[in-house]
């Protein structure tokens, strides 16, 4: 049966009650972090640091035009010879530095006072890469009793499985994940059930017991849908599909990309364009696209705050918050209203593939929402 992708777009729009779904955006983007593929070595994985994948930028309403982006240069101290602004060029260092550069808040304010909204998708890839173990298992329908806490349990693994990653990442290679096939699902299972019995040996919360109370029962599996036809070691082969998300997603949006070989392969098959038939997207080189520029300062911010959130506990991210300066305090401010203004216009401009207590951080940290309390 062939893929409908009108009637997925139409379900998610109406799960995630998104909004404007339909409207005439202009979708300019770049992306950091971006490793091109995520593998697993005999030494863990192919890269060392294990940073968010963000692609992101900034979205034009409809009527809306690029702004002359001269002033803004001559606002960031440009010299005349630089062929385009950079994020380099505004700031650099971790969050805390860039929040510091007076010439990040200078960018900030400006698109403030054009109205320019921003977008950006996040991902966590270890997260990505192994939350498929739970979705497997939760295939079978002798697991639907579980399936009502399927995210919860999720969020359960990752935690636990970063209480000690090389060991599981190690696991993982041992058993030439994802590509678990049947014969070797039980002891696969098994070593995980084990490596969650070892972490996380007490009741901590409901949702961690009912994780091992699963896993435990998954030995008896005979196949794991989701991980019994992969590559063996390829976590991630390709970020492509979150570049084509956006493009199906917002179908009468227009989406510039800055050149990237491997995406533009990807976006440039049959099957793809027989998809997107219709819909405008193209890539551009940024020194001529000021779009793109202006998207690469706002991802390259993106990217940094989604680190510093990943990387840090709620109650060290809250106090190294109180410790800001006012310069840092005053940049923060403005990436928040930024990103409240862009989520405002549609609710899908902001979207992050992530562990709950990350997103309950975010929400603690830049909102000043009640957090759990597990996070304290």
């Amino acid at each position: 049966m062939a893929f409908d992708w009108g009637e997925m777009r139409a379900m998610m729009i109406q799960v995630h009650e998104i909004r404007r779904a339909d409207d005439k955006f202009a979708f300019f983007y770049d992306e950091t972090n971006n490793i091109r593929k995520f593998l697993l070595t005999d030494d863990g994985t192919n890269v060392d640091e294990h940073k968010n994948f963000v692609l992101g930028g900034i979205v034009l309403l409809e009527g809306q035009t690029l702004p002359e982006i001269a002033p803004l240069r001559e606002a960031l101290g440009m010299q005349d010879n630089a062929p385009e602004i950079k994020f380099k060029h505004v700031a650099s260092g971790d969050f805390e530095a860039v929040l510091a550069s007076r010439k990040m808040a200078r960018f900030l304010a400006w698109l403030r006072e054009r109205q320019l909204a921003i977008h950006y998708s996040s991902i966590n890839i270890v997260y990505w890469s192994i939350v498929d173990i739970v979705d497997s298992i939760l295939a079978s329908k002798r697991f639907e009793a579980f399936s009502h806490s399927g995210r919860e349990m999720k969020n359960e693994l990752y935690r636990i499985a970063c209480m000690d990653k090389p060991a599981f990442l190690g696991l993982m290679k041992r058993h030439g994940y994802p590509s678990i096939q049947s014969g070797r699902v039980g002891a696969f299972i098994a070593e995980v059930e084990a490596f969650l019995n070892l972490h996380s040996p007490k009741t901590i919360n409901l949702p961690a017991e009912m994780l091992k109370e699963m896993v435990r029962k998954a030995k008896v599996l005979a196949e794991l849908p989701f991980l019994d036809e992969e590559n063996a070691d390829v976590l991630i082969g390709s970020f492509s599909s979150f570049f084509t998300m956006p493009i199906l997603l917002f179908e009468n949006a227009t989406h510039v990309f800055d050149h990237e070989i491997q995406v533009e392969k990807s976006l440039n098959t049959d099957g793809f364009k027989q998809r997107a038939q219709g819909i405008d997207y193209r890539f551009s080189d940024s020194k001529a696209d000021a779009g793109i520029q202006l998207a690469d300062v706002a991802v390259g911010l993106i990217g940094k705050y989604q680190d510093f959130v990943e990387m840090h506990r709620l109650p060290e991210l809250m106090a190294r918050k109180k410790a800001w300066s006012a310069a840092q305090t005053e940049t923060f401010d403005l990436l928040r209203g930024l990103i409240n203004y862009s989520d405002d216009v549609s609710n899908a401009f902001i979207h992050r593939i992530t562990a709950m207590d990350s997103e309950w951080k975010n929400d603690t940290f830049m909102h000043g929402l009640p957090p759990p309390p597990h996070l304290y």
